[in-house]
C-alpha cells in the first residue's frame, strides 16, 4: 500500500480538542483490480464475503483490534461471522489523529481511530448499496443492507457483499454517505467476544516467541549490568568450541551468543563469563539518586508546567499553610512476554518479526543497523504478549538485526531472559513530589505542585519536549477547582533510562494528589468525600462518578470489622474519568486488600467487556506497584531480576474487584491506564483511617512493615 490518494478522502472529525483533518486512503486507481475485491487502508472484503479490519494498533492484550472490528461491523452492517482482522505494516495511513504518528500508546486507539473507522464502514456500505441498486436498476432508496446483505425492493434481490466486492472497488468514493437509520447498533454495547481470544486459547496465535522460520538460529543476550557499560573480555574462544554455538556478536553495551537452539545459547551465554569496564556510575545507589533529587530540587524553582491565579500571593496571605511530600521508586514493566524479535538479512534487504507499540521506529532501527533505506526493511506485525510502553523501544530490534546482519541469509530469533528483561527495563522514573496549599479558615486559597524527576520525552521524542515533559507531568494539576495554582517541574537524570510505563506521570502525581487531599480534608475537619464533591461542584462527570462510587463501595464502609474504605479520583490525558475505592484490613498484622471497586466514565464504551477487563487490569496493575513495585539501583545496576523479588499480585492476593461503566456522553476517551493511578493513595488513605499512619512513600508494602515495627 504505498501508492495512496486523499483527494475527497479527507474527512473531518470534531472533538472536544478541536478538529482534526483525518485522510481515508484508497489505493489508487490504477493499482486496483477487480478481481481482488475492495481494498482500503483500514478495510477489505473480498469475492469470498471475508470482511477484513486493517488494525493500525499493535495488538498487545488490550484489545482495540475488536473494538474498531465493532465499529466497522455497525456501520458497514456486517456479519460478525465474516469479520477478520490484519494488524497493519508500516504506513504513514495508519499515523494516529491524536499522537500523529503510528504509535500505540496513551490509551488513544480507540478514540483516536473511531472517526475514521466509522468512516471506513459507512463509505463501503454506501458504495455497496449503489452497486447494488445500479445492478437492479432501482432506486438506490429501496435496497437496504441486512448484516451482510444487499436486499432489494423484490423477492429474489439479495445478493451478498463479497459479490460486488470487485465492482465497488472500481466505483469512484461517493460524496455523501447514505447512513443507517434502522435499529441501534447490534455490536457496539452488546457483549462480543474479543477476536484475538480463541486463537490465545487453543494456542495457535503466534508471538515473536512462538515463530519459526527455515533455517533459524538464536540468540541469548547479556547487557552490561551498570546501563552503558562496555564488555571488557570473555571466555569466547572456549564457548565458540561448543556444540551448536555458531558464534558471538557483539552488541552496543552487551553481547550475544547465537547458536542453533535458544538453550544452546543460553548456557553458552553463562559460560562466556563476560567481565564488564567500569563506568561513572558503579557507586550510583538509590541513597545517591534520592539525593541528587533532593539537591536538584532545593536549587531549582522549576519549570511552569500550569500557573493561574496569584498562587504566590496568595499563599503569603493564607492562615496556614500545609505540605505533603511524596516519594516513588523506578518500576519495570515485566510484560508476559520479555523482549523478543525475529530478524533476517538477504541480499541487502530486512526484514523484522514482533509486535511493536511504535512500528515505524522499528523499522528505522533495522535499517540503521544495515545502512540502508527504511523501505528496505519489512516490518511484519505479530501480536505482543504486552507493551505498556516497553514496546514502543527498539533495543531488541537492533540486537536481533545485527545478530541476523552476521548471520545472513539465516533468520535470527532474539529472546531475552526474564532476569535481562527486568534489569535492563526503561523504568517508570522515580520522583518526589512536594505539595502545598494555603488554608485560610476551611477555604484552600492557593495549590502548588512541585515535581521532580528524570524526563522520558527528551530521550523517546524530542520533537514533542518543550520546556517540560508533559508525560512525566501528566495530571500534576487535578480536577479540582482551585483559583491559584503554581505547578511546576524540576528535571533531574539519572543515568537509569526511564521509558514510557502504564499510566506513566499520571502514577506518581495522582498518589501524591489524591493522598494529600484527604490530608486536606484531615486538616481542616471536612469528610474527604464531602472536600472532593465541594471542589468537584463545577464538574458534574466527577460528582455522578463518586455518587456512583459511593453506591457501588459502601462508603464510608464498615466500623466494626477491623476494614476501611479509602478513595481516589483521576483523569490524566487522553483517559477517562475514573473514581475508586479500596477496602482494606490489617488481620494478624498482615495488610489485606480485600475490595477495588471502580467507577469509569469513557464518554461512551465501544466494547463494554473490554472496558472493565481495561479497568480491572489497570487496578490490578497499579495494585502490584503500589504493594510491591520497586526496582532499586545498587552499584550502579538493578538489583531485581525477576518475579520473587520484582514481586506482583499473585491470585491469591487479588481483591474482589467491582466495576461499573458509565456514560458520561462526551467523545470516546481511553480506557487503558485510568484505572491504575488512584489505587495507591485509595490504599493509602484506608490505612490512614485503620492506623493513624501517613505512607506517603512507595512501595506500601515497605512502608507498612516499617511503621509495624516501630
Amino acid at each position: 500500500m504505498n501508492e495512496l490518494t486523499t483527494s475527497r478522502r479527507l474527512f473531518l472529525q470534531a472533538s472536544g480538542a478541536g478538529a482534526f483533518v483525518l485522510a481515508f486512503p484508497v489505493l489508487a486507481e490504477g493499482t486496483r483490480r477487480g478481481g481482488e475485491g475492495y481494498r482500503t487502508a483500514y478495510l477489505k472484503i473480498t469475492p469470498d464475503d471475508e470482511v477484513i479490519v486493517i488494525s493500525p494498533l499493535a495488538e498487545i492484550g488490550q484489545g482495540t483490534s475488536t473494538a474498531l472490528s465493532m465499529v466497522i461491523g455497525d456501520t458497514l452492517d456486517a456479519d460478525w461471522g465474516r469479520i477478520l482482522v490484519e494488524l497493519a505494516s508500516v504506513d504513514p495511513a495508519y499515523n494516529s489523529p491524536i499522537l500523529f504518528q503510528q504509535l500505540t500508546g496513551a490509551s488513544t486507539g480507540t478514540s483516536g481511530f473511531n472517526g475514521i473507522f466509522r468512516k471506513a464502514g459507512a463509505t463501503a456500505r454506501t458504495m455497496l448499496l449503489q452497486a447494488a441498486a445500479r445492478r437492479w436498476n432501482v432506486p438506490v432508496e429501496q435496497v437496504q443492507t441486512q448484516a451482510g446483505r444487499i436486499i432489494g425492493p423484490r423477492l429474489g434481490m439479495d445478493v451478498r457483499y463479497g459479490e460486488l466486492a470487485s465492482t465497488i472497488s472500481l466505483m469512484p468514493v461517493p460524496e455523501k454517505i447514505i447512513e443507517r437509520t434502522d435499529a441501534r447498533p447490534r455490536f457496539e454495547g452488546a457483549r462480543i467476544t474479543r477476536i484475538d481470544l480463541p486463537s490465545k486459547v487453543d494456542g495457535s496465535a503466534q508471538y515473536a516467541v512462538d515463530l519459526r522460520l527455515p533455517g533459524m538460529l538464536y540468540a541469548a543476550v547479556a547487557a552490561a549490568p551498570v546501563f552503558g557499560g562496555k564488555l571488557k573480555s570473555d571466555q569466547r574462544a572456549e564457548v565458540l568450541k561448543r556444540k551448536g554455538v555458531r558464534g558471538i556478536v557483539d552488541l552496543p553495551n552487551g553481547v550475544a551468543v547465537v547458536a542453533e537452539r535458544w538453550w544452546t545459547a543460553r548456557t553458552a551465554l553463562d559460560a562466556l563469563q563476560p567481565e564488564w569496564a567500569e563506568t561513572p556510575h558503579d557507586s550510583v545507589n538509590d541513597a545517591s539518586i534520592m539525593a541528587q533529587f533532593e539537591r536538584d530540587f532545593a536549587a531549582q524553582p522549576g519549570v511552569v508546567v500550569e500557573q493561574r491565579g496569584s498562587p504566590e500571593q496568595m499563599m503569603g496571605k493564607a492562615h496556614k499553610v500545609i505540605t505533603g511530600r511524596y516519594q516513588v521508586p523506578f518500576l519495570a514493566h515485566a510484560t508476559m512476554e520479555p523482549m523478543s524479535c525475529v530478524a533476517r538479512v538477504e541480499r541487502g534487504r530486512g526484514e523484522i518479526w514482533l509486535g511493536s507499540q511504535h512500528p515505524a521506529n522499528a523499522r528505522a532501527a533495522a535499517a540503521k543497523v544495515l545502512g540502508v533505506p527504511d523501505d528496505r526493511v519489512t516490518y511484519h506485525p505479530l501480536i505482543a504478549g504486552g507493551g505498556f510502553g516497553r514496546r514502543q523501544e527498539t533495543d531488541m530490534v537492533q540486537q536481533a538485526m545485527m545478530a541476523a546482519k552476521q548471520f545472513s541469509p539465516r533468520p535470527v530469533k532474539l529472546i531475552w531472559t526474564r532476569e535481562e528483561d527486568v534489569s535492563h527495563d526503561f523504568y517508570r522514573p522515580a520522583g518526589i513530589s512536594e505539595i502545598k496549599v494555603g488554608i485560610t479558615g476551611s477555604e484552600i486559597v492557593a495549590y502548588s505542585h512541585r515535581q521532580v524527576t528524570p524526563s522520558i520525552l527528551a530521550r523517546m521524542y524530542p520533537v514533542a519536549m518543550k520546556e517540560f515533559d508533559s508525560v512525566v507531568t501528566d495530571a500534576v494539576v487535578p480536577p479540582y477547582e482551585f483559583q491559584h495554582v503554581d505547578a511546576r517541574w524540576v528535571r533531574s537524570e539519572t543515568h537509569v533510562p526511564a521509558g514510557m510505563w502504564r499510566s506513566v506521570g499520571a502514577s506518581q502525581t495522582v498518589f501524591a494528589i489524591e493522598s494529600f487531599i484527604d490530608e486536606i480534608a484531615a486538616e481542616i475537619g471536612i469528610d474527604e468525600l464531602a472536600l472532593r464533591r465541594k471542589l468537584l461542584a463545577k464538574t458534574p462527570r466527577a460528582l455522578a462518578a463518586l455518587d456512583k462510587l459511593v453506591e457501588i463501595s459502601g462508603w464510608p464502609g464498615p466500623t466494626s470489622s477491623g476494614s476501611a474504605i479509602g478513595i481516589g479520583l483521576s483523569h490524566k490525558w487522553q483517559d477517562c474519568l475514573v473514581a475508586q475505592s479500596a477496602q482494606v484490613a490489617i488481620r494478624d498484622g498482615r495488610l489485606i486488600v480485600e475490595r477495588i471497586c471502580t467507577v469509569a466514565d469513557p464518554g461512551r464504551a465501544v466494547n463494554r467487556d473490554a472496558v472493565i477487563a481495561q479497568m480491572e487490569g489497570a487496578a490490578i496493575w497499579g495494585l502490584s506497584s503500589a504493594l510491591f513495585g520497586q526496582i532499586t539501583i545498587a552499584n550502579g545496576c538493578v538489583s531485581e531480576s525477576n518475579f520473587h523479588d520484582y514481586r506482583v499480585v499473585r491470585l491469591s492476593e487479588t481483591p474482589i474487584l467491582d466495576t461499573v461503566i458509565i456514560e458520561g456522553g462526551d467523545p470516546i476517551e481511553g480506557t487503558g491506564e485510568g484505572g491504575s493511578p488512584n489505587v495507591a493513595p485509595a490504599i493509602c488513605n484506608a490505612i490512614y483511617k485503620l492506623t493513624g499512619k501517613r505512607i506517603r512513600r512507595l512501595p506500601i508494602m515497605t512502608q507498612f512493615m516499617e511503621q509495624e515495627d516501630r
